[in-house]
């Protein structure tokens, strides 16, 4: 043993004797690493509930995190300095990239190649052009002016530089930009629909610019056949192994929901192994991963995306964003005026581009601004090249600080920017009739018809039947099935035809399927009605701002929503926020019935109205209703005697309408109009009691915020809020049999969110309103 060469190295997983005798535990991997996690996630999370009214996306937090924990701020104290030791963070990294991969598994997963086959060309052109024409466009501004934007004036130039600097202003992130959209509602708006597809197609296309940039890194002479074969491997993956991965689950599944562990554990070790096998070949892991996704089988999606998606995409991936953090050091910044050259590059390319594209499309201006700034932000895409580039050793630890700030800047104004154009008071744009009470007979009526499973359709069928005049009634239904996905999928909107079918990936396709059809039967059977299917597959506690947002884009007069007391919640939601009048169906043994041209269904109908704006959008239903032949219906008004102001403006509006009314409806022998005098609220309990099986619906207001004296004296009684006092009564009435239809009229709001006008106010106040 010459003593020069063999040396004893001994490396203890954990500590030996503890903090007791004087081990510093931070000398250890175990210990470090572990206490290193809860360093990240602590912070991480307590920034993103700290920007989150904000609006801020979640890699803005994350980044910030490790950037705090790094040499640019914790990282220069004693402690933070040995918490991230220089000589142990090969164990955080390396755990930080299995995160990436992990996740790229779950991406490939979760995307469903089938919808880009529907994406527009119109859609499919402003890719090409904000995609690939700023690519072309940075790499020949910065060859022309590398020598400004160089950190170091003795570095010589290295092209590669151009291509990352380039790649990483080009790139999109589609899970950021569906974020960010889903955060401030806008999912269903007009520019959500122009920017979810064109964000889809760019991270794609980002996620091919990404695979031709990092080998051309490693080694620009190998890159090309590094690509070719990465080609081939992914053309043998989709006809090859995906159909054996089909085969192989269509004959060992017991086609059930739920799956053995070998279904759940063999999809992750073959994504492991396939980013081996693309990082052997000289292209990132993130591919081989990431193709897997893309070809597994649709049957075990969903429930690998339920078992593993929180695990890895918020536990394991903050590691990868803050360790991309904890690199950055700002103190190797030299030119701070390339982090706000950056930020206005990074905004100004894509705006300018595709503001420019909306002179030559429909695109209106606002809409081209806010595409160009969604197209801006960055994600996995963008950190995974500056990072790459830093490995490679093709950008400096200058540049590299430089493009993180410069993302996390971008990022950082994104969302909010987009919060003020698309303020909330400018969501609901005008459109005229908002009531029942204003739609003009001779305009088509719109309504929108939510349901939560198939068993919802029937009753909402025999509804519509009976309140559809065919011989003067023009009627446009959007059924919209609403299908609860978990908090941490994307949301999705399908538009149905005649000729496409449902393409969710889970169980609900058959009851959607179900529900378009027979939607469809009752257009082919009822004249003068149009029917749109949607499908929005959105986490429970989005939808309510869905409903609202689909309602306004389709400028619609009734939203009718069926009852359910698990859905309580969001019905109460959309009533607040709702742009136009909402009813609450309670169905009642309706399932079964057939709706055919001879059969009308509901024979007997009962309006009672106590006054109120509710009350008297209830009666204009009812009065459609009546139009239909065969139907009868009955108004029964029900008069508060001891309480009653004859004097109150309330009490004249009340008066004018149903004297308006029973003017009109005279001649009418199927319209009957009663009246019935109350003392107490006793006597509003035995008067539902004697009618509640006199007819087979009852239409009440909902008379929110509206103080009378006998219902006071029942509100105790209310065990769902969404349906009123009159509502809750009839609907939990265990001996009747008879639906209920509880109305709100539309609520005119200040741009401050707070109620304009009283609920009575008049129709002829309301009109002369800007609003």
């Amino acid at each position: 043993m010459d003593g020069s060469g063999d040396q004893c190295l001994i490396l203890n997983i954990t500590a030996n004797n503890g903090i007791y005798l004087g081990d510093n535990p931070f000398n250890e991997p175990l210990p470090n690493f572990i206490t290193q996690l809860a360093a990240i996630l602590i912070t991480t999370r307590f920034l993103y509930h700290l920007f989150k009214p904000l609006h801020q996306p979640r890699i803005v937090s994350e980044v910030l995190g490790g950037l705090l924990l790094g040499p640019s701020a914790l990282g220069n104290t004693n402690y933070f300095a040995d918490l991230f030791p220089t000589n142990n963070v090969v164990t955080l990294e390396t755990f930080a990239q299995m995160s990436l991969v992990l996740h790229m598994f779950l991406v490939g997963l979760e995307l469903d190649l089938s919808s880009i086959g529907r994406i527009n060309k119109k859609a499919m052109t402003l890719v090409v052009i904000g995609l690939f024409l700023p690519f072309m466009v940075w790499l020949v501004f910065f060859y022309l002016l590398h020598g400004s934007f160089a950190q170091d004036e003795q570095r010589d130039y290295n092209e590669k530089c151009d291509f990352l600097w380039a790649g990483t202003l080009t790139v999109t992130s589609f899970q950021a930009v569906n974020r960010i959209l889903s955060d401030l509602k806008l999912l269903n708006s007009e520019i959500g629909r122009l920017a979810r597809p064109i964000a889809l197609i760019s991270d794609l296309g980002s996620w091919i610019l990404t695979v031709m940039l990092i080998p051309f890194c490693a080694n620009s002479v190998k890159a090309p056949f590094v690509i070719i074969a990465t080609i081939a491997g992914i053309f043998a993956s989709f006809y090859t192994i995906r159909p054996l991965l089909a085969w192989i689950v269509h004959h060992t599944s017991n086609h059930s929901k739920s799956h053995s562990d070998v279904y759940l554990c063999f999809p992750l070790v073959s994504a492991i192994l396939s980013g081996f096998i693309t990082d052997s070949t000289g292209i990132h892991p993130i591919v081989g991963a990431f193709v897997f996704g893309l070809i597994m089988p649709d049957e075990l999606t969903v429930t690998l995306m339920d078992r593993f998606d929180y695990f890895i995409s918020r536990l394991m991936l903050p590691v990868f964003f803050a360790v991309s953090g904890l690199r950055v050091d700002i103190f190797k910044i030299t030119k701070w005026s390339l982090v706000f050259i950056f930020v206005i590059m990074f905004s100004a390319a894509k705006i300018i581009v595709f503001v420019l594209v909306s002179v030559v499309s429909n695109v209106n201006t606002r809409d081209s601004f806010a595409l160009g700034l969604l197209m801006s932000t960055k994600g996995t895409w963008a950190i995974l090249l500056v990072a790459t580039g830093l490995e490679k050793g093709v950008l400096h630890d200058g540049d590299y600080a430089v493009m993180v700030v410069a993302i996390l800047l971008m990022n950082c104004i994104v969302a909010p920017t987009i919060a003020t154009i698309y303020k909330r008071s400018n969501l609901f744009v005008k459109y005229n009739s908002r009531t029942i009470q204003d739609a003009k007979p001779e305009a088509e009526f719109r309504i929108l018809i939510c349901v939560h499973s198939y068993c919802d359709v029937p009753g909402m069928l025999k509804l519509l039947h009976v309140s559809h005049d065919p011989r003067y009634n023009r009627k446009v239904i959007f059924t919209l099935h609403l299908v609860e996905i978990s908090d941490r999928q994307s949301t999705m909107l399908i538009v149905h035809n005649s000729h496409t079918t449902n393409n969710l990936r889970d169980h609900a396709s058959s009851e959607t399927d179900r529900t378009i059809t027979a939607f469809s039967k009752f257009k082919d059977m009822i004249p003068n009605v149009r029917i749109q299917s949607l499908t929005i597959s959105s986490p429970f506690m989005a939808l309510d701002g869905d409903i609202c947002s689909i309602a306004k884009d389709k400028a619609v007069t009734f939203i009718i929503l069926p009852f359910h007391k698990r859905a309580g919640s969001m019905n109460q939601k959309v009533l607040f926020n709702a742009p136009c009048s909402v009813g609450i169906f309670v169905n009642r043994g309706l399932e079964e019935a057939n709706v055919t041209q001879s059969d009308v269904g509901i024979h007997e109908i009962a309006m009672l109205f106590l006054g109120g704006a509710d009350d008297c959008e209830a009666l204009a239903y009812a009065w459609k209703m009546a139009a239909h032949p065969g139907v009868s219906l009955t108004v029964i008004r029900l008069i508060e005697t001891d309480f009653l102001d004859y004097s109150s403006k309330e009490n004249e509006q009340d008066d004018d309408y149903i004297h308006e009314f029973r003017y009109k409806t005279a001649d009418e022998e199927l319209i009957i109009y009663q009246e019935k005098e109350l003392h107490s609220g006793e006597e509003l309990i035995d008067t539902l009691k004697d009618i509640e099986n006199k007819f087979e619906l009852f239409i009440v207001g909902r008379r929110d915020g509206l103080e009378s004296p006998i219902t006071t004296q029942l509100f105790h009684m209310i065990e769902c809020p969404d349906l009123g006092v009159i509502g809750n009564l009839l609907a939990k009435s265990e001996s009747s049999s008879s639906s209920v239809l509880v109305v709100q009229q539309f609520r005119y709001l200040s741009s401050h969110g707070t109620q304009m006008f009283q609920k009575r106010t008049s129709r002829l106040e309301r009109r002369n309103v800007k609003y």
